[in-house]
């Protein structure tokens, strides 16, 4: 029975000395930390688009440039990021653009080691950025109609300054007779471009959020991120 004793207490020891020798090992451990607010810019390394894509698709993006702590280089260019799409909004009819959420969660180091991250996108990819993350225009049905109607009011500008050229090309004073012909017609070219595409409004989705692959954009870390030296 004393021996038994003596053999799970030994057992006891080892594992506890082994736990304890790890996290020692660990703690001993030092990195270069890169503090929380800081920006890196990326580059995108394919091409993203809500046409195609789904939530949970990953994706890939590059370092741009040597990053330096202390005048020592601890991440360098082309360093391998790594992310996902957390969530789509694809466009909808009523010209309801689509919305897309991206996450860079890791990077790859030199030496092959992953290591998490938490970051958020500060770049807009000449869209709008949402105070969510969310990357989306600012389109809905109403703004669709007055852009249309700003277009089809270009008509009218136009077809009087055709009426005025062609007519003088014709014989002098013809634009006399040519631009208020002109000025007729382009109204009513006006008129139904704006119903037709009143109307297709309704029935049009909205834009579709497009990155080309060698996008630059920035992350914002949300966290200290701290590299193994």
């Amino acid at each position: 029975m004393k021996f038994i004793k003596t053999l799970l207490l030994g057992f006891c020891f080892m594992i506890f000395n082994q736990a304890f020798g790890a996290h020692q090992l660990y703690a001993d451990i030092d990195g270069i930390k890169i503090p929380y607010g800081t920006k890196l810019e990326l580059s995108m390394a394919q091409n993203i688009s809500t046409k195609d894509i789904y939530q949970g698709d990953l994706f890939q993006a590059y370092l741009k440039k040597d990053i330096y702590v202390n005048n020592k280089l601890i991440l360098p260019s082309k360093t391998i990021f790594r992310g996902r799409v957390t969530d789509i909004k694809f466009s909808k009819a009523l010209s309801r653009p689509a919305a897309l959420y991206l996450t860079l969660d890791h990077l790859v180091t030199k030496t092959g080691v992953q290591l998490p991250i938490e970051s958020g996108i500060a770049s807009n990819f000449e869209y709008i950025l949402k105070s969510d993350g969310a990357l989306t225009t600012n389109g809905n049905y109403f703004r669709a109609v007055a852009r249309d109607v700003k277009n089809a009011g270009k008509i009218v500008p136009r077809t009087i300054k055709w009426g005025a050229t062609s007519g003088d090309n014709l014989f002098k004073g013809a634009k006399f007779i040519f631009v208020p012909v002109a000025a007729i017609g382009g109204t009513v070219a006006c008129v139904g471009s704006s119903i037709y595409n009143t109307v297709a409004d309704l029935f049009r989705h909205g834009d579709e959020i497009i990155i080309k692959q060698g996008t630059d954009f920035e992350i914002i870390l949300l966290n200290t991120l701290e590299i193994p030296s």
